[in-house]
Order: structure tokens, then sequence, then C-alpha cells
């Protein structure tokens, strides 16, 4: 069998990984590498491929792989690539985040893409929050959940959940006639479900895993670096409260609210600290999709420790401008000058789009709490962002703090799967540093190559 990396080698993100036995062949993963604009557009302010005349910018560039018998008939049209009809078996994602599954909605929709249940309702829900958005769902989606067998020809395909940074998550026992694969997807031990990524590492081992796909985003020393305090999400529960409690007067927070874990320590904080947290109706849409499908959530019905904020742009006369979505959340919202009055005894949830808002509340004190990875304002590209975040909270007075665990596993948890899993032959994917798998493990390391094929 063969296995080809067209993205997630030697890179952070963009898995598409095809396996190709006897008789079938699917990819596991089909995402959007973080890197895609980076040589051609990212330096230019008002350029970016022309998504009209479908692949032909990407193809030009390499940004997307030629790949014969995978895209949709509608996404060839103007492309030096023709169409063929489906020549793949399945598409199996791991979970719903845009690294992983990206370029889902490019494939041709003859091809079954294959979606764990709880990940399809999320991301329904979040294209509903954000409909302008593209949606990776064709009319082609298969969903699966932990424990299934799911047969593709002479492959099987058995989903076990992992603890990663939105719910939803799986790794993959993928039974072939010669041998058995694991792929463990994104994942982390120190989340509150860290005994789901245990789960699959014994799944792995029972089935008795002759080769390890393994993400090791975090095992490179200077990544590393950024995460300045290994923290564990109960860690970042406590930071919150902490820095709810010592706020001089609001408490901003801003991180994706996709990271489900990070909005209940958000909530549990701020319940404990004695505040009311505020957000937008697409943060609380969100929370009661998944809430019916994660124990342990809160709900808003009925909740003194939770209000909807009704911004600037929800309190137009033009109820088209409404989301229909939105409009049960709006009944009983607040707005700017609640808020106001009761300042010191909100904690408000605020994505970037959202920061407008300080403008009419008119904070003189407080702290805004970053709750994402360091990467993003200390990385390499990402100086005119800290710039401007830190002219935004000097203007307000509000002090900033930075409070974040990983959705990775460090490189302790890289090795706690490689023992655990003690695999004969390990594949490190997802990373920047799959050299360190060499110093890791006494399995056969093989280094994957953008492109490149393996055979097992």
């Amino acid at each position: 069998m063969k296995l080809t990396f067209y993205g997630g080698a030697g890179e952070i993100g963009g898995n598409k990984i095809l396996l190709e036995t006897q008789k079938a062949r699917v990819f596991f993963d089909f995402g959007t590498p973080f890197t895609r604009n980076e040589k051609y557009y990212d330096g230019f302010d008002f350029l970016s491929p022309r998504d009209k005349l479908g692949m032909r910018d990407y193809f030009e560039f390499g940004m997307l792989p030629k790949i014969k018998g995978v895209y949709a008939k509608e996404t060839l049209q103007d492309c030096d690539l023709k169409y063929e009809a489906p020549a793949f078996d399945a598409v199996f994602l791991t979970h719903i985040h845009q690294d992983h599954m990206g370029d889902v909605g490019d494939i041709d929709s003859g091809i079954p893409v294959y979606l764990g249940y709880g990940a399809k309702k999320l991301n329904d829900a979040y294209n509903t929050v954000n409909p302008y958005f593209k949606s990776e769902d064709n009319g082609n989606v298969i969903e699966f959940k932990t424990g299934d067998k799911i047969q593709i020809k002479d492959i099987t395909v058995i989903p076990v959940h992992v603890d990663h940074s939105t719910p939803g998550a799986y790794g993959f026992i993928i039974k072939t006639l010669e041998g058995v694969i694991a792929y463990t997807g994104d994942f982390r031990f120190h989340g509150f479900k860290g005994n789901m990524t245990e789960d699959f590492m014994k799944a792995a081992k029972q089935y008795e895993a002759q080769t390890l796909i393994c993400e090791g985003t975090r095992v490179q020393s200077k990544l590393e670096g950024l995460y300045k305090k290994n923290m564990t999400e109960a860690d970042v529960e406590s930071g919150l409260y902490e820095a709810m409690k010592a706020s001089k007067g609001i408490t901003y927070a801003n991180f994706s609210f996709r990271n489900i874990d990070r909005v209940r320590s958000l909530y549990n904080a701020a319940v404990k600290a004695k505040k009311v947290l505020l957000a937008s109706p697409g943060f609380f849409y969100a929370l009661d999709n998944a809430g019916q499908l994660i124990t342990g959530l809160p709900t808003l019905k009925n909740n003194k420790n939770m209000l909807v904020f009704k911004k600037d742009a929800d309190i137009s006369d033009d109820e088209k401008r409404i989301l229909n979505y939105a409009k049960p959340y709006l009944a009983n919202a607040v707005d700017y000058k609640w808020v106001k009055k009761n300042i010191g005894d909100v904690v408000m949830f605020a994505s970037e789009s959202e920061f407008s808002q300080l403008i009419d509340i008119k904070p003189n004190k407080g702290t805004f709490i970053y709750s994402m990875s360091e990467h993003y304002l200390d990385g390499e590209g990402f100086e005119a962002k800290k710039d401007c975040l830190q002219n935004w909270l000097e203007h307000f007075g509000l002090k900033f703090e930075q409070i974040h665990c990983s959705g990775h596993a460090d490189a302790t948890g890289v090795q706690k799967m490689l023992n655990g899993v003690n695999a004969k032959t390990v594949i490190p994917v997802h990373t920047e540093g799959a050299t360190a798998f060499k110093d890791m493990c006494k399995s056969k390391v093989i280094l994957p190559e953008k492109d490149g094929t393996i055979t097992i």
C-alpha cells in the first residue's frame, strides 16, 4: 500500500494524506495550508486568487495539488486540469479546523466525505453564524461516531475520539490487508477530555498498529518557546478567574468560540468571580448547539450569569440585517448603555470584528484577556496586528493578559503517544520539527515529503 502526502509534510496544517491499497483510494483530511497565500499574495493589500475562476490561480502557483478525479467539475471550468469522474472512494476528516477540512468544499460531490456526528452538527451551526464563509458540505457528508467500523472496499476505518481544542475530533485506526495504520489527527492529553486521547492510544495498541502517522505541532523547540506556560485547560480556567478578580473595570476575552472548552472555562471563571458573561448571538447559538452534544455546558435560558449583547449593527431598523438565528437571542439582549452602567461586573467575549463596541462603551480601565496562542501575536508576520491591538488597549486603558493552553500535545504528550502505541514505523506530520521524532522513539521514523509517496 502507498501513502502520498499532498499536505502536512514538513509543515503545520494543510493535511492531505492519500492511502492507496489494491482496491481503494482514500484521503485522510483535506485541509488548507496556513501558508497557502504566503509566497505570492500575502505581501499585497488588494490581491488575492480569483475564486470566480475556480482553481486556475491556485494551480498556477502550486497552492493546490493537481489531482485528477478529485475536484468538482465547476471548479475546473477555467483550468488546464480537465474534469474527470471521481477516482477516489472517500475522504475522512479528523475534525472541523480549516487546516484539516478547508478544501473539502472543492471536491466532487460524488466522493463521500466522512465526518463525526458532533463535528457535523457544530460545523452546520458555525456556517449558520457565518453564512459568507464557504460551507465544507457539498451534500456528500456521511456521519460517524467512535467505534463505528466503516468498510471502504479493502479498507476498514475505525474512528476513535481524541481531545483537541474543538469538539468532535477523531483519530483513525485503518485496517488493510497489508497491515494496520493509526492516524492521530490533532490531539492533546491536557484538556478537559484527555481520557479520550487515552482511548485512541489504547485502541491503536489493541489493534496492533504497525504504522503510526502522528502529529507533532509542538515538538520543535523554537515553536514550543511560544507557549510560555505549560498550562492545562484547568489552569486556564484558574487564570481567567484570577484575571477577572484583579481587573479594575471591564474584562474582555478574545478567542475563537469554536474552542468550546475555552467557552466553558470562561463561563466557569465568570461565575466564580461573580460577574456576568456577555457575548454575541452567534456565541450563544454555537454554545446551545454544542450543548446538545456535550454534557456539562452552560445554557443561556434562565441563566442570570449570561446575557446576550446587542451590538450597534443589531439595533438597526432594517430587520433584514438581523439573521434569523439571531432574532430569538436579541429578544432580551442588553446594549452598550447597560454595559456602561454595570461595567465592573461584566466579562465580555469579543471577536476582533467586535472591537468597535469599545468605542460605544468607552471603558477607561479594565483587562483584555487574549486566550489564543502567542504565535498569533509574537510570530513572524503578525507585527502589524500586534501594534494595532496595543494601540486599541492603550486608548481604552485596558491591561493585556495572555492566558492560553494549546490544542496540541507538547513533546511529552507526543512521547506518551509514541510509547503507548509502540508502532514499528512512525511518520511525523503536521510539524516543522519532524526530525525530533528520531530521538523520541526506537521505531523506524520515515520523514514524509510534500507530494511524496511512501510505500509500506
